[in-house]
């Protein structure tokens, strides 16, 4: 997919979320798109192509790494005036990377309750 208009984005800030959403949402107008997978150039797959494509075309989950972290890198960054939206209890650190269904791009895109509280 290309898209027609860069920004800047840099690592560990919103504007890679920013980034991403933006991408997802240019992703969802083409309606053939039913998975949307975001890797790092250094996540090599252990199969091919073909194969990777029909366990996903068959998943009927998304993956999503999230893990509770003690450290300043993961509860450490939690700001109380995200609640009551976002909890301590909620608070979850993770990766960028992900392997989604349309349905649940599509809850990201739209979602207008987390991100603006993230983006504070």
């Amino acid at each position: 997919m290309i898209c027609n208009s860069a920004q800047v984005a840099e690592w560990g800030m919103m504007s890679m979320c920013d980034a991403e959403r933006r991408l997802l949402a240019n992703a969802l107008l083409d309606f053939s798109n039913e998975w949307f997978v975001l890797l790092s150039e250094s996540c090599i797959p252990l199969q091919n192509f073909s194969i990777i494509h029909r366990y996903l075309s068959r998943s009927r989950y998304s993956f999503m790494g999230a893990f509770d972290e003690p450290g300043p890198y993961g509860r450490g960054r939690y700001d109380e005036n995200m609640a009551p939206e976002i909890n301590m209890s909620d608070w979850r650190k993770g990766s960028q990377w992900f392997e989604i269904n349309r349905e649940l791009a599509v809850r990201i895109v739209e979602d207008i309750t987390y991100y603006p509280k993230l983006k504070e």
